[in-house]
């Protein structure tokens, strides 16, 4: 059988790919390994953003809920999206799918569960998988070893579990382990939590998981993994040279991510993989002739949206087209609550670019709304060319930050000021408004002024 385009992975960047495509008229195939929908449907985004959301009402009511209980629920909205959003759409849209494995055994050839299938144009989205540090040990505790797919096959509440890794993922299952009433570790290698962001932001939610009971402990190494009779022991040495140790029911990695390229055939049809393990795209997603690649599976930004933005990327340009793709506004969020969201530069980052900054931080507890809300703890930090005044970088810690933010990326996609942000009416009471208070900030001091100005 002869397709215009074959996809691999059914995740968002493949199942996007495949969507543009079979819209165009393509004759397509999808080829997938896990479940649609891929980590994002099925073990990342969805479900973990529910049971962030879950807990967090349950706090506000003063209601328990357990570990086990919230994972089944959350397996259900999973399912529901899954069969409505990825399942149901397969055949209104006329695409092929098999789910199972595939190589390329020459160009234009691929090997589909043993079965030869012919096609003009792939792209490759086979995603990514948990990355294994090499702890010494760590493969002999493997029955004690979680990871974002493994976290949905407990069928039991732990009382113990050990995180290695403070970035987004660490810092959300942190809350959610420690809020569903798990005692919950994080060890964290780099010295503050989040270390790619502004220094504020890993300081405030160290700040608020420990208040939900994390134990917090940064800069450590570590040393080694025991299994137990009962469970699992890490060896590590803290920032101050200590070897401590620390018993748990399970180890929960999120220690990032890498793709799994092996038995795909790549070399089959001249797809060059990096050092670091990714597939080597161009600016077009173009990974060889006739063959692309999106998603977690290129080193770029591990983002649902952006992921489905260049599963659209790439298959535009397999049926011909001559598309770029734009990674220089791209607003990201980590759901914990309160919600930390940033879109642009960080300080330190436009002064190595430009040698000059202009910032300015304003504390959650100006605005109304975070007092509405009930939220002590956050802040706005936005950034400024001084030069033109135009916004380069806002960070955010705040109730509904990962909503806000979106103001910030589109003044800054239409190139506005600080000055365009006060002349904009919002809505009151509103978390939107800090934007406003920021670019207040720059001319006068915010703590001194009424509910609504200007």
């Amino acid at each position: 059988m002869h397709y215009d385009l074959v996809v691999l992975g059914g995740g968002a960047a493949g199942f996007s790919a495949a969507t543009v495509a079979a819209e165009r008229g393509a004759k397509v195939l999808l080829v997938s390994r896990g479940p649609l929908g891929g980590t994002c449907v099925n073990y990342g985004c969805v479900p973990t953003k529910f049971m962030l959301s879950r807990l967090s009402v349950a706090k506000k009511l003063g209601v328990a809920v357990g570990l086990k209980e919230l994972l089944s629920e959350a397996k259900r909205v999973s399912s529901e999206l899954r069969k409505e959003r990825y399942e149901s759409l397969l055949e209104s849209l006329g695409i092929d799918y098999v789910e199972g494995t595939a190589r390329f055994s020459d160009k234009g050839v691929l090997e589909v569960e043993g079965k030869e299938i012919r096609y003009r144009s792939a792209v490759i989205a086979v995603g990514a998988k948990t990355w294994r540090p090499p702890i010494k040990g760590l493969n002999e505790a493997e029955d004690r070893i979680l990871d974002n797919e493994k976290l949905f096959t407990l069928e039991v509440d732990p009382s113990k579990i050990v995180i290695l890794g403070g970035r987004a993922q660490g810092v959300e299952i942190a809350q959610i382990m420690a809020r569903s009433g798990v005692n919950v570790t994080l060890l964290q290698r780099s010295p503050r939590l989040l270390p790619q962001e502004e220094p504020e932001v890993g300081l405030l939610l160290e700040q608020v998981l420990s208040e939900d009971g994390v134990g917090v402990e940064t800069g450590v190494s570590l040393l080694g993994v025991k299994r137990t009779h009962s469970g699992v022991r890490i060896y590590y040495r803290d920032k101050k040279g200590v070897e401590k140790t620390e018993d748990a029911d399970y180890i929960y990695l999120a220690t990032g991510r890498k793709p799994v390229l092996e038995g795909l055939g790549l070399e089959k049809v001249g797809v060059r993989v990096s050092s670091e393990g990714f597939i080597v795209v161009d600016e077009h997603l173009r990974a060889a002739e006739g063959i692309y690649a999106a998603g977690d599976c290129i080193n770029g930004y591990m983002l649902e949206p952006v992921a489905a933005r260049e599963g659209y990327i790439a298959a535009m340009n397999a049926l011909g087209g001559n598309l770029v793709m734009d990674y220089t506004i791209v607003p990201r969020a980590v759901f914990t609550d309160p919600e930390f969201a940033r879109v642009g530069m960080t300080e330190r980052e436009f002064m190595e670019k430009t040698g000059v900054c202009a910032c300015r931080v304003v504390d959650i507890t100006h605005i109304p709304k975070a007092k509405i809300l009930g939220y002590n703890k956050g802040f706005i930090k936005m950034i400024v060319d001084p030069g033109t005044r135009r916004i380069v970088g806002v960070h955010m810690v705040a109730p509904n930050a990962a909503e806000a933010i979106h103001e910030a990326a589109l003044a800054m996609r239409s190139g506005m000021t600080i000055d365009d942000i006060i002349d904009a009416v919002h809505v009151f009471p509103t978390i939107s408004e800090a934007l406003k208070y920021a670019a207040l900030a720059f001319y006068r001091d915010v703590s001194k002024m009424p509910c609504c100005l200007l």
